[in-house]
């Protein structure tokens, strides 16, 4: 049986022009014609061109207006992108997308010490878990009912099932001044220093059982206050990327400026709470409180500008960014993948074996497989030294020189060490190559000399010689072309070619992000049919 004998006629035409060149040209048009496919067209249109370019630079569709001009012009009109690019829904959309290369999401991360940590029970009474075993012996919280006070104004206790209860006040919290709140009364205290000579806003607070939360309940918080200074601080970052690209300064920028933002939560968290350990360091501050706005907490919708002292860098040294990533492994982990896109990753087939004499070296600069990676990873983790690893202190070389010779004497003589020396320096050795960096700040042990001013000179360095060498031009033309498009590059897409006129552009246009993405939507790649 031949193949025309059961198959439909149609089909059989179409099967002989796929199997036969040049049969479909040479078919006339017939009966069959009308089961032949159209050809599709290649290229966007010019009103679903309008449509991709709404809703990648501003987030919605195409106006009325817009289609209306489209139509009668048959084409995107020069001046209508202009508008896009110029406008802040456009700001909005390129923040976003830096949004997703930093990962700039803080809502699981707390910056607040468990110790001054808020509880509530009953009807909606505030105490503290922590502390509750200093004042009333066990964990439990007050007794429900107005505190009364002795002669020296202290809270007077009764024995309740084995603690030693006070009861609640009216306290006038910062985050609702117009609301007081019922307070239990040992938390409610006022004190700034007890009469043992304790500081109730530092970490034997407490333990001391004359310091509460401080004026205004001003050291303590939960989830509510939380949230607001980690979005806070989520929200601050955004607005160093949004003006960067908003004011048309050069991409670069964002690797360099000491522009930062603070809202209301933000002022009261570097002023009151900051300080207090938690499960981040901010101690010592990235910053002069001094100079802050005068903004209450319920400012949560005031942004004012500030200046970063000397060495800040950008997006790179902002506390969000920091806390996201707590490592100085981390950091540049992040911005070697979003910004040179050069991801930490083993070769194809994975790692060499390593002898077990290489794979106990404490420099893993030099340690058989983790070398592929650190070898690179650790330089440039040093960028990041002089701030705090788990926090976003900032640690300035006239009070951590390289080594300090209190911490030297206290990891050499077995001495009680400061907090700073356990916390920032080399205080133990468990191999005969750790034993020199002894009282070295962390960031020193196993630094080639040649890597040492990567330390001094911070981040900064680290993005301007990427900058300098093309990587990060580059890369930030491919992750801008990858997000305009929708996918990743392809070599069907003639991607080296259009890369680097891309990257040709940025740099010679000044680094401005508006102009690259301009270059992106108006190539005929953005413009083909997906």
């Amino acid at each position: 049986m031949t193949l025309e004998r059961w198959m439909p006629a149609g089909l059989a035409v179409l099967t002989a022009a796929l199997l036969v060149p040049g049969l479909a040209a040479a078919q006339a048009p017939g009966e069959n014609a009308d089961l032949l496919c159209e050809a599709q067209p290649t290229t966007l249109s010019p009103e679903r061109y309008l449509r991709a370019l709404t809703l990648d630079l501003t987030g919605d569709l195409p106006t009325d207006a817009q289609r209306s001009a489209v139509e009668q012009q048959g084409e995107v009109p020069p001046e209508m992108l202009d508008e896009m690019l110029a406008s802040p829904d456009f700001v909005a959309r390129a923040v976003r997308h830096h949004d997703a290369l930093l990962w700039n999401n803080l809502r699981n991360l707390s910056p607040l010490q468990v110790s001054f940590s808020l509880s509530t029970f009953g009807s909606a009474i505030f105490y503290r878990r922590t502390p509750a075993a200093v004042y009333r012996g066990i964990t439990v919280s007050c007794l429900d009912e107005p505190a009364t006070f002795d002669a020296a104004g202290r809270p007077v206790t009764r024995l309740v099932d084995g603690a030693r209860r006070e009861g609640w006040v009216w306290a006038t919290p910062y985050w609702s001044p117009n609301t007081p709140v019922k307070v239990c009364a040992f938390d409610a205290q006022e004190t700034l220093v007890s009469s043992l000579g304790t500081d109730c806003a530092s970490p034997r607070g407490p333990t001391d059982i004359e310091c509460g939360c401080g004026p205004s309940m001003r050291h303590c918080g939960f989830d509510t206050t939380r949230l607001a200074i980690v979005d806070g601080l989520a929200e601050a970052q955004r607005r160093v990327v949004a003006a960067v690209i908003g004011e048309g300064a050069p991409y670069t920028d964002l690797f360099t400026t000491r522009r930062a933002f603070v809202n209301g939560p933000l002022v009261h968290f570097w002023r009151y709470q900051a300080k207090l350990p938690a499960n981040y360091v901010f101690e010592p501050l990235p910053l002069d409180v001094d100079r802050l706005p005068d903004l209450a907490f319920t400012d949560r919708d005031t942004w004012v500008e500030i200046e970063m002292p000397a060495g800040g860098a950008g997006i790179l040294t902002q506390a969000a960014f920091l806390i996201r990533f707590q490592t100085n492994r981390a950091r540049p982990n992040r911005f070697y993948d979003a910004f040179l896109c050069q991801p930490f990753q083993p070769p194809p087939g994975g790692l060499p074996p390593a002898s077990a004499e290489c794979s106990r070296d404490p420099d893993l600069q030099k340690r058989c497989g983790c070398k592929y990676c650190h070898a690179l990873l650790e330089p440039s983790g040093a960028h990041w030294g002089r701030w705090s690893e788990q926090g976003a202190a900032y640690l300035p070389e006239e009070r951590f020189p390289p080594v300090r010779q209190d911490c030297v004497v206290c990891a050499t003589t077995g001495q009680q060490c400061s907090d700073e020396c356990r916390r920032f320096y080399v205080m133990t050795a468990l191999t005969d190559e750790e034993r020199p960096y002894l009282g070295t700040l962390k960031s020193y042990q196993f630094r080639r000399e040649d890597h040492v001013r990567n330390i001094e000179s911070g981040p900064r360095l680290l993005a301007l010689t990427a900058v300098a060498d093309n990587r990060l031009p580059r890369c930030v033309a491919r992750r801008t072309a990858e997000w305009l498009i929708g996918r990743p590059l392809a070599p069907t897409d003639d991607e080296d070619t259009w890369l680097s006129t891309l990257t040709t552009r940025f740099v010679t246009g000044g680094y401005r992000f508006d102009t690259l993405v301009r270059d992106v939507v108006t190539s005929d790649l953005y413009r083909r049919v997906r």
